[in-house]
């Protein structure tokens, strides 16, 4: 189990250790899901990718979950995929410990709070997260290592920690989430993402952060292209996906008039654009 707060002020650390609570995680979880339900039309995780997020559950190695940093809604992200994918394995993830000190009953759900701004931050978590997977069943550490929120189109540029504390763990793994938010055909929008792993041949910082700059970049990028496709189906809903609608009283008027209010998306076959082009072309 994490550290108490006592051991960490006889350390001298400013870092707020996490107090899990089975129970809170719980509710807080059923409410989190009912949270993105409300205000998404849905939740899509890219189908094969999802696979490889779920065959990671029972690994016994400590794991490292890279997410993008472009919304309030990542961190519930993190807590609707731990159930989703990973419901055996133990989560923690950093947060701002000021912000942390707002919403005391966080650390509850696994989080503890980091001072970004302070230089010995990365130490102290480093050695907050191997003192705490020693003894969790099957640790994971969610993180975004952008460290602010940065809107996706922009490089990839990560802070240290990720990398170094990846350096520091015995076999781990890591894998990179991808997360993109956007409006298809419903009033309301939509969660999209897709799951990528990171390796690397040697085992230090400098190799690591590399491997994940890059794994989070390609990612993102492979992500961007099926979200402008508008095509659902390389894509699992992990919750929400009903037929997009209208408006619940015009769609009522329209069912008793026997006809459907549901918004579908058009698209032209490959061999359209082409033609379409080669007249461009030829004028």
């Amino acid at each position: 189990m994490p550290a108490s707060d006592t051991q960490w002020k006889q350390d001298g650390s400013s870092l707020i250790p996490a107090t899990p609570n089975s129970r809170v995680l719980s509710v807080f979880t059923w409410y989190t899901r009912r949270l993105f339900r409300k205000s998404f039309h849905a939740v899509r995780f890219e189908s094969e990718s999802l696979e490889v997020l779920r065959n990671l559950n029972d690994d016994e190695f400590p794991l490292l979950v890279l997410m993008n940093h472009s919304s309030w809604w990542d961190p519930l992200v993190g807590v609707l995929l731990a159930n989703e994918a990973l419901p055996s394995r133990s989560s923690l993830a950093p947060m701002d410990r000021d912000q942390l000190e707002r919403f005391k009953f966080m650390r509850k759900l696994g989080i503890f709070g980091i001072d970004p701004d302070d230089p010995a931050s990365e130490t102290a978590l480093h050695r907050y997260v191997c003192r705490a997977f020693e003894g969790m069943q099957h640790p994971t550490l969610w993180i975004t290592p952008q460290g602010r929120f940065t809107d996706v189109r922009e490089p990839m540029r990560l802070r240290p920690g990720a990398a170094s504390l990846a350096s520091r763990l015995d076999e781990c793994r890591v894998v990179s989430i991808a997360i993109e938010y956007s409006f298809w055909q419903d009033q309301k929008p939509e969660v999209f993402l897709r799951a990528a792993q990171c390796r690397t041949e040697i085992a230090s910082t400098t190799a690591w952060h590399r491997a994940m700059t890059a794994a989070m970049q390609s990612n993102a990028s492979q992500l961007a292209e099926l979200v402008i496709s508008r095509d659902p189906s390389p894509f699992t809903c992990i919750a929400g996906g009903e037929v997009a609608r209208i408006n619940p009283l015009y769609d009522l008027w329209l069912r008793l008039r026997g006809k459907s209010g549901s918004i579908r998306a058009r698209r032209s076959s490959d061999s359209s654009h082409q033609s379409h082009r080669a007249r461009q072309q030829a004028s």
